[in-house]
């Protein structure tokens, strides 16, 4: 619709510079061969009305530009002024960057499916990227021959990493960071990609992985509110989740990581500032998010497979969550699906009216009630909160996790949680004046556990 509206202005400007050049040429001609006042005067009225006709014309396109942007800009847009058909069809490659270590069964596995599952080689080339000197890996991915492309960095344990004695503990993140940034810089700098899709050897993928990210990634191109889109749901336990909608996305204030896209543009951002360890709380923080989202599924497209146990966190909510997500096993061809809903306008819209106008509000011990009923299935319900403990108290009621991130409870959009639990959609809501935004002091106390 912009670019419509930007060729009728320069049309109409064209229009309008070919007449007033026939018009004046007419005059300079009648003025030569004729000394009839009136025809003058005439031809200079004619040529006074039509330019302020064209003028006219030039300040009302001219607003219509600048509003519009301005409704882009805010989301606020038309149906007729969403995001053209032909832009929502990515069709740059979007390589998938496989980041990989020690563990030569977790890579073999994680790349089987990217190839099992991928539509085209061209179009999702796959990068194998390890930073650690074990000769297992490499030749498992060298058995997917010109399948895949395989990239070897110096060893982490052999560069010169400076890490503060406080943190030896954690020097696997030091070196985890490290090698992101050499890896991302191999795709962005190195091989001049737009985008690209990190995923970790000990994912799981889901069939529909490729089509997810490929349709949702006009958003990141069309959205300054956007910077990533994730596969993971961290609420997304089969108990808390509606699995036949499979298609459903949200916006979230949260960053999950776990299987995600970004663009070259938020990477060229990042990459001058990039920390030495723990980039992905990094992220987190609200001077790098500056209040950008991420988008996320109700299903997840990402699972966490057995090998997850070994990783660098030790498998820190391994059992109690990360095994029990639910990866979606039905095919959702997300290219059919208008997903302008996603905007932030259109989607602040849509969620303040199902949180506050169609679901009711009630106690949190009423809704374990509630729930039970079978003539409840398709209602909706809000549960008010009014600080982080009494979130996490009401967070463990419907089994969902409890934790804060610089403040942001996971998968929170302005602070709403939400799962689905029996047939019933539930959200988990702040009180907005006692909660007016998120607070990065908040923190789980010790007594609550993880």
């Amino acid at each position: 619709m912009q670019a419509v509206t930007i060729k009728l202005f320069f049309g109409f400007l064209f229009v309008f510079l070919v007449w007033t050049l026939y018009v004046e040429n007419e005059i300079t001609s009648r003025s030569r061969n004729s000394d009839n006042i009136d025809d003058l005067l005439e031809s200079a009225t004619r040529l006074e009305r039509l330019l302020e006709f064209e003028r006219k014309k030039i300040q009302e396109l001219t607003e219509d530009v600048k509003q519009i942007r301005a409704r882009k800009k805010s989301g606020h847009l038309t149906m007729e002024e969403m995001v053209s058909p032909e832009l929502k069809h990515w069709k740059e490659p979007i390589p998938v960057l496989v980041f990989s270590c020690n563990r030569a069964q977790a890579v073999r596995d994680h790349v089987q499916k990217l190839i099992k599952y991928r539509p085209s080689k061209e179009q999702f080339p796959i990068i194998v990227t390890q930073d650690c000197d074990n000769e297992n890996v490499k030749i498992e991915v060298q058995k997917f021959g010109d399948q895949v492309q395989y990239i070897k960095h110096l060893a982490g344990d052999k560069a010169n990493i400076t890490i503060p004695p406080s943190h030896r503990q954690f020097t696997a993140y030091y070196r985890i960071a490290r090698h992101y940034k050499l890896a991302l810089n191999h795709v962005f700098v190195d091989k001049g990609y737009s985008s690209v899709i990190i995923t970790e050897d000990d994912l799981d993928i889901a069939p529909d992985f490729f089509s997810y990210f490929s349709s949702t990634r006009y958003l990141l191109e069309n959205d300054e509110r956007l910077w990533c889109v994730t596969a993971w749901n961290d609420n997304g336990k089969l108990e808390n989740i509606d699995v036949n909608a499979a298609d459903k996305l949200y916006r979230s204030d949260f960053f999950a990581g776990l299987g995600w896209m970004m663009s070259s543009k938020t990477w060229h951002e990042l990459e001058p500032i990039w920390p030495v360890g723990f980039w992905d709380d990094w992220m987190r923080d609200p001077l790098r998010r500056k209040d950008r989202q991420c988008i996320r599924p109700e299903v997840s497209r990402t699972g966490m497979m057995a090998y997850g146990k070994e990783g660098a966190s030790k498998g820190q909510f391994f059992s109690k969550h990360l095994a029990k997500i639910k990866v979606n096993d039905k095919y959702t061809d997300f290219a059919k699906i208008n997903l302008d809903y996603l905007l932030p306008g259109n989607f602040e819209k849509k969620t303040y009216f199902e949180v506050m106008k169609q679901a009711v509000e009630m106690g949190i011990d009423d809704v374990a009630a509630f729930v039970l009923l079978p003539e409840n299935k398709g209602k909706s319900v809000r549960v008010i909160y009014d600080e982080n403990v009494d979130y996490i108290r009401k967070a463990d009621k419907l089994h969902v996790m409890h934790d804060f991130k610089a403040g942001v409870p996971r998968t929170a959009f302005d602070g709403i949680v939400t799962c689905f639990i029996n047939g019933v959609r539930i959200y988990l809501v702040p009180d907005k004046t006692k909660v007016p935004g998120y607070n990065p002091d908040w923190a789980v106390p010790p007594a609550f556990g993880e």
